[in-house]
């Protein structure tokens, strides 16, 4: 399935090669960031799970909206210790052992998901699949990184995505795209021309 591009492609790519999504080791661009501040300012969710620890820079911002913070990921990166608001669990994040135990820690409350780890088409798609229906009615899935499915392999290598098969967008459209269970958040998409994500803010419906 082809996935309307609503954001500036070009300047996506040209705004990724100058570096404007390194935010001081958080690899996320401010108008995501700004679409991020939109979307649980609106929606208000209790616990937000992430995939893709890295630093823990993205976590320590999301715990900054007062939600709780569940962070997945097999080796994070300099990011040593539970904080305030932040768990950590170290594990893959579609491992079975792993998923139980954030889906206790979730424990019915309002929540919202974001995938940040490996962006090969299949685990996102695994990742889809797994923590989908964690996401609380009215809350969001946010996958990430779907411009990877539209840069060439010098920007992939550049980055240290070389050798990726298959993007995030692959996923989006084979789990999300045609799913009822969910709805495709175009005005948020489009708040901005510059976007890490296309096609990547999901609402569960």
């Amino acid at each position: 399935m082809t996935l309307e591009l609503l954001i500036d492609l070009d300047a996506s790519l040209a705004a990724l090669a100058a570096g404007e999504h390194d935010q001081g080791g958080m690899l996320k661009f401010p108008q995501d960031l700004d679409r991020y501040r939109a979307v649980i300012g609106v929606t208000q969710p209790e616990v937000i799970v992430e995939t893709g620890t890295r630093t823990g820079a993205s976590a320590r911002w999301l715990a900054e909206s007062g939600a709780d913070v569940i962070t997945v990921d097999d080796f994070p990166d300099a990011f040593d210790g539970d904080e305030t608001g932040i768990t950590r669990v170290v594990g893959s994040s579609t491992d079975p052992y792993v998923i139980g135990m954030v889906r206790g820690m979730v424990a019915g409350r309002r929540c919202m998901v974001t995938l940040d780890s490996a962006h090969n088409a299949a685990h996102v798609g695994a990742e889809i699949e797994l923590y989908g229906p964690l996401v609380s009615p009215g809350c969001y899935l946010v996958v990430e990184d779907a411009i990877w499915g539209y840069a060439d392999e010098a920007t992939h290598l550049r980055h240290g995505e070389g050798g990726m098969k298959g993007s995030p967008l692959d996923a989006i459209a084979e789990r999300l795209a045609d799913n009822v269970e969910w709805m495709r958040d175009t005005e948020v998409e489009a708040l901005y021309p510059i976007s890490h994500n296309p096609a990547g803010w999901w609402v569960k419906r």
